[in-house]
This record gives structure tokens, sequence and C-alpha cells, in this order.
């Protein structure tokens, strides 16, 4: 097990589930809910590599989730979900080294791409507010136009797919994709593949349903 999803909303849970699915190994996550958690087993392997906690609403209720979900299972990254917005709770978070404080609203394709984002050792918090050093923070030049290839090359990017995936599907060398990947980073200000992909999909840069 590496990922463990807490959520106190039956069928939100499963939703949130399914975009894990989408970016995780089905058979590696374990969707809870916040009762089960005082249930847990102690053999459970630890430390688990991604703990996604949903916030309910009452900053003191969910601090102290976070913080006793944090000290069961010894997760390597945390992404916490919110339904209001709470700068108590997100600084709490901030404190605690959680990577990500997002709204429980994001589409489907905005949620996998936090999550990959996380993954790959980034961070994302709400615009404008102040966040952690170091989080992703949308271009601060005006996006320029991007070309009918780039477009093509960004919606395979957020998709996951790698340079010699993305050059086999569009017919191009892997020399030429890698050169494209890095003009998209710049005009998105990107340090890597997974920022790319959250920023354009907060963006509305691509299609819905890009991911698989």
């Amino acid at each position: 097990m590496t990922t463990v999803l807490i959520e106190d909303y039956a069928l939100l849970r499963v939703a949130i589930q399914h975009v894990l699915e989408r970016v995780r190994n089905a058979d590696d996550i374990l969707a809870i809910s916040p009762a089960h958690l005082l249930n847990m087993s102690s053999s459970i392997n630890r430390p688990v590599e991604l703990l996604v906690v949903g916030c309910s609403g009452l900053a003191e209720q969910d601090v102290g989730l976070l913080s006793q979900s944090m000290a069961f299972f010894m997760p390597r990254l945390v992404l916490v979900l919110y339904s209001v917005l709470d700068q108590g709770v997100m600084a709490a978070c901030a404190r605690a080294g959680v990577a990500g404080y997002l709204p429980k609203a994001s589409n489907p394709d905005a949620l996998a791409a936090a999550v990959n984002l996380v993954l790959a050792g980034g961070e994302c918090y709400p615009q404008p507010v102040a966040r952690p050093h170091g989080a992703v923070h949308a271009p601060t030049q005006e996006l320029r136009e991007l070309t009918q290839r780039q477009e093509e090359i960004l919606q395979l990017l957020v998709q996951g797919k790698t340079m010699r995936e993305i050059g086999e599907h569009v017919g191009i060398s892997v020399a030429t994709v890698k050169s494209h990947a890095r003009t998209l980073y710049w005009k998105l200000n990107a340090r890597n593949q997974a920022e790319a992909a959250y920023i354009a999909v907060q963006m509305g840069l691509v299609r819905s349903g890009g991911q698989t």
C-alpha cells in the first residue's frame, strides 16, 4: 500500500479514488473515512508514499485529522483537499510540510495533475495567497500563443507520455520533442513536465479528459 485517501463523504471518496487510480496503481490505494482511522491496524506497512486528506470545513477538526493521520501513516508526501479555503488550516499544512492544498471542486484533470506534481517533488497551493517557498506559480508573463504542434505536444505531456512516446505519436525525433518541451516549459514558467502539466490544466490550455 503506497497511497492512502481519507475522506468522510463516501461518494466523493469514490470519485477521488477513481482519479488517483489514473496516476497510481489501483491495488496500492487504500480509501477510508476518518472514523476508520481509529481502527487501523498497527501492522500496516509504513511509511506510505502519498497521503491524501479531505477536509471537512471545520478547522480544528481538520488540523487534528491531518496531524493524526500523518503521525499514523508517516507519509513521504501529503496532499490536502479543502471544501472551503481556510487560511489557518492552510498555514498549518505549510508548517507540517504538506506538499499541496487543493480544492475538492478541482476537476479530475487538475487533481490528477496535482498528484503527479506532488509525486515529482513539486508543491501546489492556492493563488494568489502566500505559499511556502518553492510552490508552483502561474507564469508571470502573458502566455504567448502556442502553435498547433506545441498544443499537441502539451496535451501529450499532460497525459504523462515520455519524450519517446510523444515523438512516435507525432512522428518527430525525440530531440525535436525535447526542444518543443523546453519552449513549453519556458512559456509556462515550469521547471519540468509535472509542473507544466499542472499549470496547463489550471490555465485551461488542454482539453478536458486529456489524461489517461
